[in-house]
């Protein structure tokens, strides 16, 4: 029975749609970079200090949209090939309307274009390396299976602007997954799986970057005897 319960839990948790940090390399206090995890997509490393303390409550967070001109774009993105282009260009102001709403959890947020510059805080910025809006049709015939998924891989890098050092930088990868047609509250089914993915990377971006974000252990009135 058990085995089986793990089985399906297993089964469970690989169908849920969500974003991932697929691999993250961090500096040690000699300057060499040790791999923690390693799955598909590469990231550069993160900067701590000789203690191992890593950055941490910015004054301020400002997002610059990412580059997208590089990226593989595909699947069902927009309603004619003539709108594609159009949906490309819209989909890293779209990435970071989502990053804003969730980094402003952790410090005041604000969006910037390429001719601004920051003075206090973090910057974040980065590039989409493939967004695949998969095939409605698919997840509607196959879709538990995996067919029709939707697939997003983008390149995040956080700057401490008045130190100039980059204090984060990861790879992140996620999608659909398997979802089918009448998707979840991160899987959109039938609908333009491209958005949900976008909002669950800015939700992974503020989740890697938080402390504590699900307030794991948090107590209110409690007193310890």
């Amino acid at each position: 029975m058990k085995p089986f319960l793990a089985l399906f839990s297993g089964l469970l948790l690989c169908s849920c749609a969500d974003m991932y940090v697929t691999k993250t390399d961090v500096s040690t206090p000699a300057g060499a970079s040790a791999p923690v995890d390693a799955k598909d997509f590469k990231s550069i490393g993160v900067r701590v200090t000789n203690c191992g303390v890593g950055a941490s409550h910015p004054t301020a967070i400002y997002i610059r949209p990412f580059c997208i001109d590089t990226a593989v774009f595909e699947g069902d993105q927009a309603n004619s090939e003539g709108e594609m282009p159009i949906r490309k260009a819209l989909a890293p102001v779209e990435l970071a309307e989502d990053m804003k709403q969730e980094l402003e959890r952790i410090a005041p947020a604000r969006i910037i274009d390429e001719h601004q510059s920051p003075r206090v805080g973090w910057l974040v910025e980065g590039r989409f390396d493939r967004v695949d809006g998969g095939s409605p049709l698919g997840r509607f015939f196959v879709g538990y299976f995996g067919g029709g998924r939707s697939f997003l891989a983008l390149h995040v890098k956080i700057t401490d602007v008045v130190r100039g050092e980059v204090v984060y930088e990861f790879d992140m990868a996620g999608g659909s997954k398997g979802q089918g047609r009448l998707g979840t509250l991160r899987a959109s089914g039938l609908g333009k799986a491209g958005h949900f993915d976008l909002r669950n990377a800015a939700e992974r971006t503020y989740i890697v970057l938080s402390t504590n974000p699900y307030k794991f252990a948090q107590h209110s009135d409690v007193v310890l005897q």
